[in-house]
């Protein structure tokens, strides 16, 4: 029973993480595309996003991380190959968010203008990562 609770909140915090991190692209993106400095509506939403990142998708990935390796220590995981392929799709999503994250944070210091930050769009790079790992869970094909 406690095994099946763990697993649930391990599923229920990536679903957090991922889904922030989804926004967060989306929104960058917007941002990038903006034809001069942010308005201060624009802005406001760029701080809000940016308090939510703060409190709710990174501690959801401290704690999707953490249950992940209870989860996989408690099953006897480590050491298998589909564990470690997932590990470094984990820590590359892991990357990602830390690089929206700064880019976020470098936007809104800059009042939503130009930051010159890299513009680049990594929300194919999640989505393949996140396809990739569920099939590896699902299927722990090795």
């Amino acid at each position: 029973m406690g095994y099946l609770l763990i697993k649930s909140l391990h599923i229920a915090l990536m679903l957090f993480w991922v889904a922030g991190m989804v926004v967060q692209g989306f929104v960058l993106a917007a941002a990038a595309n903006l034809p001069g400095p942010a308005l201060p509506q624009e802005l406001a939403r760029l701080r809000l996003l940016r308090r939510w990142e703060r409190t709710l998708t990174t501690p959801a990935m401290v704690g999707a991380l953490a249950t992940g390796v209870y989860l996989a220590a408690s099953a006897g995981w480590f050491g298998s190959g589909w564990l470690s392929v997932k590990l470094a799709l984990v820590l590359g999503l892991a990357a990602v968010h830390g690089m929206q994250a700064g880019r976020l944070r470098r936007t809104v210091e800059a009042a939503g203008g130009d930051e010159g930050t890299a513009r680049a769009n990594l929300l194919p790079l999640v989505a393949i990562a996140l396809v990739l790992i569920i099939f590896l869970v699902v299927l722990k094909p090795f």
